[in-house]
C-alpha cells in the first residue's frame, strides 16, 4: 500500500562516457613542445670532439669554455686519463655554427696567467679561470680528434709567411718567441727550438711574416744580435746597441752582404746558418779551403782557433786548431818539441773560386809562393786582450824544399816582433854581462872618493872665506871702502855741469881755442915755408888780380 508521503522515483538517464579527455591535451602538447626543444637543441648543439693534453690543471668538466678571440664556441663535457695514462682526453661539444673551425690543421692549447721574458699575458684567467683557446686551421679536411698544445704556438695557423730552419753556431742559445729583426724591425720569430744530440748541433725553426718573407733570398745571412756590443780597432771604440727588446731577450737579424748579389727569393723551407755577429758573415762566408801547418818553437799564447790569417792587412784565411793532438807529436814537454798550428786559407781570398775545382789549383800555386819564401808568424792583434794573429810576409832567401807534417804542407815560420825585441835585449844582457864591471865599481868608487875628497876642501876653503869676511868687518875695511866711495861721488860732483871746476875748465878751453887761432896763420907760414922764421925777407904785397883792358 503506498501513501502521498513516498516520493516518486524516476528513472535515471544512462549516458555513454567518451574514449578521451580534453584535459589530456595539455600533457600531450607539452610532450610535442619538450621533443621539438629536444631535436632542436640536439641538432643545434655540433659536434663532439676530443682534445688530448700532457696534464688536466685549470680544466673543469661543465665550466671551461672553449673560445676563439674571447668568443665562446664550445664547452668542455668531460675529462679522462687516456689509455696510456700519460695525458688526459677531454671531450668539448663545438656550437654548430662553428663547425667549419674544425680542420685537420686547427690548434687548442689552455690559456692559463703567465710570466716569461715576453711579457704577462692570460691575466684574466685569475678570475675567470683557465679556458681552451681555439685557432683556426686553413686546411679543407675535417676532423674530430686534436692533439692540444701546451703553451700558445708563437705563430697562428694560417699565417702567411715563410717557414724556415736556421742552424745555430754559436754558445748563446736563442728560445722560442725570440725576434727575427730587419733593419731592426720585427719581421719573424723562432717558433720551435730542437738539439740535434747526435750532431751536437741547435736547430731553429723560424718564421717570416708576410709581406717580407720577399726579403729571404739564397744569399741572405743571419746573425745574432746582442743588446750592447762593444769593438775595438784601429778606428777608436764603436759601441752599437739594438732594441730594448734585444737586449733583455737576444733576437736574430738577416741582411744581404753588400758585395753578393741579391740572389733568388726562397719560397720553401731551407736552412741557413747563424753567425755570432756581422762581421763573422764576411769571415765565414766561403765554403772551401786549403789546410796548412806552421810549427813554433816558442809560446802561442793568446791565439785561438777562429783568429784570422793576415797577409799585409789583408784576411787570407783562419786559424783552425792550436792543440797538439797529432800522431807526430808524442812528448810536448821535450824541449825541442815544435808546437803545431793548423790554418786554412780559402782560395777565394787569394784571387781563386770557391768551388772544390779551384782548390788544386790554388795548392800548386800556394807550393809555389812557400818556395820563394812565404813564411808565417805572431802578431799582436789587440793589446789590451793579448789575442794574437797569424801574419805572412815573405823572407829574404827562398827555401829549398817544402816539409809537411800529418801529411799537410809546412808554412816556415819566423819570430814574432816580440820574441825578436825579446833576442835582443837577451844579448844585450849578454853584453852587460861580459863587460868588467868589478874594474869599473873599483874606478867608480876611488871617482867617489876623490869627489868626496873634493867636497871636503871646498868646504874648509868656504871655511877660510867666511873667516876671512869676519876679519874684514871686524878690521872696518867696509867703512873704508865706503869712504872712498864718498871721496869719488865728491868728485863727480865736482865735475859736473853747474859746478865751479866745470865752469873754470871750460874757461880754460876757450882760453887754449883763441891761442890755437892765433898761432893757426903761423902754423901755416912754417907749413908752406920752414925756413921763412930764420930767413925772413919780408912781407909781401898781396898779389892782386889784374882784369883785361878795354
Amino acid at each position: 500500500m503506498t501513501t502521498d508521503l513516498e516520493p516518486e522515483v524516476t528513472a535515471a538517464e544512462i549516458e555513454p562516457i567518451k574514449t578521451l579527455s580534453k584535459i589530456w591535451l595539455v600533457p600531450i602538447i607539452a610532450a610535442l613542445i619538450g621533443g621539438w626543444m629536444l631535436y632542436f637543441h640536439i641538432s643545434n648543439q655540433g659536434p663532439q670532439i676530443q682534445i688530448s693534453f700532457e696534464t688536466g690543471d685549470g680544466i673543469e668538466a661543465g665550466k671551461t669554455k672553449i673560445k676563439i678571440k674571447n668568443v665562446e664556441v664550445g664547452t668542455v663535457e668531460s675529462l679522462a686519463l687516456s689509455a696510456s695514462d700519460d695525458g688526459v682526453i677531454v671531450t668539448a661539444r663545438i656550437q654548430n655554427n662553428s663547425v667549419h673551425l674544425l680542420n685537420s690543421d686547427t690548434q687548442f692549447w689552455v690559456v692559463r696567467p703567465k710570466i716569461g721574458k715576453g711579457g704577462v699575458s692570460g691575466l684574466s684567467t685569475l678570475l675567470s679561470g683557465a679556458y681552451i683557446e681555439l685557432a683556426p686551421g686553413s686546411s679543407d679536411q675535417e676532423k674530430d680528434e686534436f692533439v692540444g698544445l701546451e703553451n700558445e704556438p708563437v705563430t697562428p695557423a694560417g699565417t702567411p709567411g715563410l717557414h724556415i730552419t736556421l742552424i745555430g753556431g754559436s754558445y748563446k742559445a736563442l728560445d722560442v718567441g725570440d725576434s727575427i729583426l730587419f733593419h731592426g724591425i720585427e719581421v719573424g720569430r723562432i717558433e720551435y727550438v730542437h738539439f740535434n744530440t747526435q750532431e751536437r748541433v741547435v736547430y731553429y725553426n723560424a718564421f717570416i711574416d708576410s709581406p717580407y718573407d720577399s726579403l729571404i733570398t739564397t744569399n741572405t745571412k743571419f746573425w745574432e744580435v746582442s743588446g750592447v756590443e762593444v769593438e775595438l780597432s784601429a778606428d777608436g771604440i764603436r759601441v752599437q746597441s739594438g732594441t730594448l727588446e734585444t737586449m733583455i731577450a737576444g733576437g736574430v737579424t738577416f741582411d744581404v752582404p753588400k758585395d753578393m748579389v741579391r740572389g733568388e727569393r726562397v719560397t720553401e723551407r731551407e736552412f741557413f746558418n747563424v753567425f755570432p755577429n756581422r762581421d763573422a758573415i764576411y769571415e765565414n762566408r766561403f765554403t772551401h779551403s786549403m789546410q796548412l801547418i806552421l810549427l813554433f818553437k816558442n809560446s802561442i799564447i793568446g791565439l785561438t782557433p777562429g783568429a784570422p790569417v793576415e797577409y799585409k792587412g789583408i784576411r787570407v784565411g783562419t786559424v783552425t786548431r792550436t792543440d797538439a793532438e797529432y800522431d807526430e807529436i808524442t812528448r810536448i814537454l821535450n824541449q825541442d818539441s815544435l808546437i803545431p798550428v793548423m790554418i786554412s786559407i780559402e782560395p777565394a781570398r787569394i784571387g781563386f773560386g770557391d768551388d772544390a775545382d779551384a782548390l788544386p789549383v790554388a795548392r800548386e800555386e800556394l807550393k809555389k809562393l812557400l818556395l820563394k819564401g812565404l813564411q808565417g808568424g805572431l802578431a799582436n792583434g789587440n793589446l789590451l786582450t793579448g789575442s794574437k794573429y797569424i801574419e805572412l810576409e815573405y823572407a829574404e832567401t827562398p827555401v829549398a824544399e817544402l816539409q809537411t807534417f800529418s801529411e799537410y804542407m809546412v808554412i816556415p815560420t819566423f819570430d814574432s816582433q816580440f820574441a825578436q825585441i825579446v833576442t835582443q835585449v837577451s844579448k844585450l844582457l849578454d853584453k852587460v854581462n861580459k863587460m868588467p864591471v868589478e874594474n869599473v865599481v873599483t874606478s867608480a868608487d876611488e871617482s867617489l872618493k876623490q869627489m868626496t875628497k873634493t867636497l871636503k876642501d871646498f868646504e874648509e876653503s868656504s871655511e877660510a872665506l867666511t873667516n876671512l869676511l869676519q876679519q874684514a868687518e871686524q878690521n872696518k875695511l867696509i867703512e873704508t871702502v865706503n869712504s872712498s866711495l864718498a871721496s869719488i861721488q865728491q868728485l863727480t860732483n865736482d865735475f859736473s855741469s853747474g859746478s865751479t871746476t866745470h865752469r873754470e875748465l871750460e874757461a880754460t878751453l876757450n882760453t887754449m881755442k883763441k891761442a890755437l887761432a892765433e898761432l893757426e896763420p903761423l902754423l901755416t907760414q912754417l907749413n908752406q915755408k920752414p925756413n921763412s922764421l930764420i930767413f925772413n925777407s919780408g912781407k909781401k904785397k898781396d898779389i892782386e888780380p889784374k882784369g883785361s883792358k878795354p
